[in-house]
């Protein structure tokens, strides 16, 4: 393996651990002799990439990387990486896409991109509100809080939820369960008669705001094949924001195709 492949893959398991790293850390994670990996983390160091803490001889990112980073940060938010892989979203799908952020107990369209293809085009403008769990999206951003943190959100509306929606505590704590497993949620004709949607969300770390992102579509276009195939596209779109962000979920998400 190059000196540049071993660098990259330190890199993404300090990322994935989200800890210092030692030699010994690093050769039985990825498999390579020790003797390599104490090379490639010297050479690292010495570059700037990494620094090494005096007492417990572990490994952190070094001064380049965090100078890059905090570069990245302050040029490139959270909101806007998503809106980029809404506009992919849009592109690759022919559907309407979506960025949401969760209000207390509500989620909250920031920001809505219609496809330009001539479908037939799901309509919820900036500023609509909707019950958080009322909706793919809503539960895909409750799915980022604690269990303990939801049910101090949900109210007795959930009772009269619309659809396949929960309709009550348990339900809808089974239900965010599955989302944190999967990575995705799907609703059809819920909160909203007709649309169908799709959403994921990421969780920013420097403000802890929970943003979602995801497409809608009108329920009688749905083929079978299409909650797994766009739930992954979706999943993959914040999957991507996730880890450029430093989203721990999303660093850690194993979950297969």
């Amino acid at each position: 393996m190059s000196t540049l492949v071993n660098a990259r893959d330190v890199l993404r398991l300090m990322a994935h651990l989200q800890r210092d790293v030692t030699v010994t850390d690093v050769a039985g994670e990825l498999g390579l002799p020790k003797s390599s990996v104490s090379r490639t983390l010297s050479m690292m160091a010495e570059y700037g990439f990494l620094e090494r803490d005096p007492l417990t001889r572990a490994y952190r990112p070094g001064e380049l990387i965090m100078e890059a980073s905090y570069h990245f940060r302050a040029s490139r938010g959270a909101v806007s990486l998503l809106e980029e892989e809404v506009a992919r979203l849009v592109a690759d799908t022919g559907y309407t896409g979506y960025v949401d952020v969760l209000d207390g107990s509500e989620s909250l369209v920031l920001h809505m991109r219609i496809s330009t293809t001539g479908a037939l085009q799901a309509y919820t403008p900036a500023g609509t509100r909707a019950p958080a769990y009322a909706s793919s999206m809503g539960r895909a951003l409750l799915a980022r809080l604690e269990d303990a943190q939801v049910m101090r959100l949900v109210d007795a509306r959930i009772e009269s939820s619309a659809g396949g929606a929960p309709k009550t505590r348990k339900d809808l704590l089974a239900q965010l369960a599955r989302v944190r497993a999967d990575g995705w949620e799907f609703s059809r004709g819920e909160y909203v008669p007709g649309v169908a949607g799709i959403s994921a969300a990421v969780v920013d770390g420097d403000t802890g705001q929970i943003f979602g992102i995801g497409i809608a579509l009108p329920a009688p276009e749905l083929r079978d094949d299409m909650p797994d195939r766009f739930g992954r596209a979706v999943r993959d779109a914040a999957l991507r924001v996730g880890k450029r962000i430093g989203d721990p979920y999303w660093l850690r998400f194993t979950a297969g195709d």
